[in-house]
This record gives C-alpha cells, sequence and structure tokens, in this order.
C-alpha cells in the first residue's frame, strides 16, 4: 500500500508542475498588459513603474514564475485586479454555495442512477 501511495506521488509531483508551468504561461500569453489598465488614463509613467515592481513584472519570466509559486504555497493568491480584494477572500465568500450545488448534484445523479439500475435489475 505505501508503494502505491510513493508511486502516485512520484506521478503527482512532475504532474502538478507541468499545470503550473502551463497555467502561468497561459496567463503571460493573455493580451493585453494588465499594468496599463491598472495605471488608469492618465498612465503616468511613475505608476506604471510601481506597478511593475510592485507586481514583479520588471523580473525575468522564470523569477516570476518562481515567485508566483512561492506565494501559491504560501497561500498567497494575490489581489484580484478588478476589485482589489484578496482572491482567497472571494473564493472564501464563494465556496459555500459552490459546495451545496455540489452535494444537491450528487443527490440527484444518485437518485437518477439508482433509479436506472433498478430498472436494469427488473429486466435482468
Amino acid at each position: 500500500m505505501i508503494r502505491i501511495i510513493t508511486n502516485r506521488a512520484l506521478v503527482a509531483i512532475p504532474t502538478l508542475i507541468l499545470v503550473s508551468m502551463m497555467i502561468f504561461g497561459l496567463q503571460k500569453m493573455l493580451p493585453g498588459d494588465p499594468i496599463m489598465a491598472m495605471a488608469g488614463e492618465d498612465q503616468n509613467p511613475q505608476v506604471i513603474a510601481t506597478l511593475r515592481l510592485k507586481y514583479h513584472l520588471d523580473e525575468l519570466v522564470p523569477v516570476q514564475y518562481a515567485l508566483w509559486v512561492k506565494d501559491i504555497l504560501y497561500g498567497d493568491l494575490g489581489t484580484s485586479l478588478r476589485t482589489d480584494v484578496p482572491v482567497t477572500k472571494l473564493i472564501a465568500q464563494k465556496l459555500p454555495v459552490t459546495l451545496q450545488l455540489a452535494v444537491i448534484a450528487m443527490r440527484h445523479w444518485h437518485a437518477a442512477w439508482g433509479f436506472i439500475g433498478s430498472e436494469q435489475g427488473k429486466s435482468a
């Protein structure tokens, strides 16, 4: 049993690293510059420089990735650019409703497949 868990963990670690690289890469490929949007209409060069320093966009991409992974591992998912609220707080607000919806969906799924299974049992 320990061997199976170890094998699964050894497969999961590179998979998580690859998925995190893909997520980070896809974020980098998004069109537009979020700093320009955050700087507002006046786009003061000093504000732009400050925002680039704050979000480490002046660093090389591998350094940005390392900082991003470090923040995620410490539970810091950043702040929403739209509402300026921590993302963890936004997730915590929406999680109860999401869990309720998941439980309701599972109940319906079990009821439907229980009915289908009993009907199949009658015809067999």
